[in-house]
């Protein structure tokens, strides 16, 4: 085998030397394929008018760097209206015009950059013996051009720039499953004029955001609309967990009438538990003293926060809780880690007279309990001078309660079951929007959405106040979630290029511009 088929396998070259040099190994090559053609007026090149070499570094050979000393011609140009006197060959996939790096090591930097970037491109580089800089490695990325026609089936979705300040647009190809397009924002009127310039979709996922919707019927309103069913569960799932946390009261009171049990006598019974005097505790009264006061004179929410330097959410939890709720999360001490599970036990063996710090976690222990005996010794404490809410019964969460509902049925072990049962039984309202939740999650799992209206009415009759808001703000886009309850397309795979964006946003370290974010995402799509 000629060495010209190890080292240029398919190229027109000969070999004429091969030897070390201070900068690596050197092969000395000469072009030796058929004339080239004018690349001014296609004239085929027949005369030779010199020879001259050029230096190309290419990829490197045994863990050192390799440069072709390489040989090559200039023709002249006998077509008599052309305007270029000589031109020089060109050997294809191994050098180019202007460039001192050779096509395969180009397609190596290139496929390290888009998939590093710059200074980690350059690091590997240096590891790999390949002479560039970040900034060499930048340049080489271009964005691919974008389709003049928009595809048939076309996902969009927002991602974040800076969470909470800045967002952008991701367009997806979703039969394809590959990125068409990245825009600056995700405002309506910018995602409109992409419609107008790439006219073409038939079917644009999306999740319920309004702008999206709106640049949708202004620019492309013969294209049908699909919400995505993954947004849909997530924003019922929140209704769920919004209706448990109101009737969190329900469950206490099913919890403490369990752990009623007859009359004893109590040998070192608690004191009641008074307001521990942390600094935390007196801002809640403060806060909350200064929100109602404004509420009352008549000041609007935006208003109240922006006198007191709140964020309007906060200033709406404080208007809609009472000062005892308020207050009772905000007590300091409160267990919480290994011992939390074992509260309860405490609180009642202290009641029993078992005041010792040692002996209760000596039981505890024996009780499967692996802290230490320090947060033992605080609760007790705590129980003593009553700077502490003594454990009631435990109740589920309201995000465990959720849960639990939203789970597809028969995923539940036993001990689950019976406990989402007790959470029935003691709320009705709880109960309800189990029901409405689960028959919801058949209508998407089995794709029925002709059966969308008669779901809503049945929850505008009866609901928790939650789950009845998220059945009329269906209404309001009922089209496209009729479509999302029945066709088989979704935001699926426009989500998971979503999830790859934030990577390589957050490999880039916020320094780049949007262009080469834009160029990155549309390369390794």
């Amino acid at each position: 085998m000629a060495i010209e088929d190890v080292l240029f396998p398919g190229i027109d070259v000969q070999v004429t030397a091969v030897y070390a040099a201070v900068e690596g190994a050197v092969v000395e090559a000469a072009a030796c394929g058929r004339p080239p053609d004018c690349p001014s007026c296609g004239c085929p090149g027949r005369r030779v008018h010199s020879r001259y070499r050029r230096r190309l570094a290419e990829r490197p050979v045994a863990g050192r760097p390799l440069v072709i000393s390489l040989w090559v011609r200039r023709f002249f140009c006998e077509q008599a209206g052309c305007r270029r006197r000589t031109f020089v060959e060109q050997v294809p996939d191994l050098s180019e015009r202007y460039r001192r790096h050779s096509v395969g090591l180009r397609q190596w930097m290139r496929a390290i950059a888009t998939f590093l970037g710059g200074r980690p491109g350059q690091r590997l580089c240096h590891i790999l013996q390949l002479p560039t800089g970040r900034t060499h490695l930048l340049s080489l990325l271009t964005a691919p051009p974008v389709p003049e026609q928009a595809p048939r089936v076309l996902g969009v979705d927002e991602f974040a720039f800076r969470k909470g300040w800045r967002y952008g647009t991701v367009l997806v190809d979703v039969e394809a499953a590959r990125v068409v397009d990245v825009l600056p924002d995700r405002d309506a009127a910018t995602f409109a004029a992409w419609l107008h310039e790439h006219p073409g979709a038939e079917i644009i996922c999306r999740d319920r955001a309004t702008a999206y919707s709106t640049a949708i019927r202004e620019a492309a309103p013969d294209a049908q609309e699909v919400a995505d069913r993954w947004h849909l569960l997530h924003n019922l799932s929140a209704a769920v967990e919004k209706t448990c946390v109101q009737h969190r009261v329900c469950l206490r009171k099913q919890a403490d009438a369990e752990r009623q049990s007859p009359p004893r006598r109590i040998i070192n019974p608690l004191p009641p538990p008074t307001l521990p005097p942390t600094k935390m505790a007196v801002r809640t009264v403060d806060r909350y003293s200064d929100i109602h006061r404004l509420l009352r004179e008549g000041c609007s929410i935006s208003e109240i926060a922006r006198r007191l330097h709140l964020d309007r959410k906060t200033v709406r939890h404080f208007r809609d809780t009472d000062l005892d709720t308020l207050l009772a999360s905000s007590r300091m001490g409160r267990p919480r880690g290994v011992l939390e599970p074992y509260t309860t036990y405490i609180t009642e063996r202290f009641t029993d007279g078992v005041t010792s710090p040692t002996d209760l976690y000596r039981e505890i222990r024996d009780r499967g309990y692996q802290g230490s005996d320090l947060p033992v010794r605080r609760y007790v404490a705590g129980l003593r001078t009553g700077t502490i809410e003594p454990a009631r019964g435990a109740i589920p969460s309201p995000r465990k309660i959720t849960k639990w509902i939203m789970l597809p049925r028969g995923t539940l072990d036993h001990d689950e079951e019976d406990e989402l049962l007790g959470v029935r039984l003691a709320c009705p309202d709880i109960a309800r929007a189990c029901d409405l939740a689960r028959t919801f999650h058949d209508l998407l799992q089995h794709r029925r959405g002709h059966q969308l209206l008669a779901w809503v009415r049945e929850a505008e009759r009866d609901a928790p106040p939650p789950v009845l808001a998220f059945a009329q703000g269906l209404c309001l886009d009922l089209d496209a979630v009729t479509a999302g309850l029945t066709l088989a397309w979704s935001s699926g795979i426009v989500e998971g290029h979503v999830n790859r964006i934030k990577t390589i946003k957050r490999a880039m370290y916020g320094r780049a511009s949007f262009r080469l974010l834009r160029t990155r995402i549309l390369l390794r799509s």
